[in-house]
């Protein structure tokens, strides 16, 4: 019992890594692309679409390769629906630090959802519900 709940935890530990070092590169790659400007006149910084929508793509890509990876480390769902906790609790403080628009914070909460679905799916594990 104890040894199946260290397994799973390090399994989410590792698993958050993997999404948040992921999330990081889309992030960068997205600030690359295309900068943020600055607006001398308002004093505010102007984050460009292209660079939200890569953001965006890496909550999704992160997710799923973090859930993925913990549940197939821990050998059950519940790992990698804690990374996907992890990865909504995260973006979801983003969105409001930065007072983004409603359909962000909308994506905040579904696409880390869909995104371990998708995990849980292609590591074969039942969901809670058929099983």
């Amino acid at each position: 019992m104890t040894s199946g709940l260290i397994q799973s935890a390090l399994a989410a530990v590792a698993g958050f890594i993997l999404a948040w070092v992921l999330i990081l590169i889309f992030q960068y790659a997205g600030g690359n692309l295309s900068p943020a400007e600055f607006d001398p006149e308002t004093g505010e910084i102007l984050i460009p679409l292209g660079s939200t929508i890569a953001l965006i793509v890496g909550w999704f890509v992160g997710t799923f390769a973090g859930s993925w990876l913990a549940m197939r480390v821990s050998g059950g769902n519940g790992a990698g629906w804690i990374v996907a906790g992890a990865v909504i609790g995260a973006a979801i403080y983003r969105a409001i630090t930065l007072d983004d628009a409603w359909w962000i914070m909308a994506l905040a909460l579904l696409l880390p959802v869909v995104a371990a679905g998708f995990a849980q799916r292609a590591t074969g594990f039942a969901s809670p519900a058929t099983a």
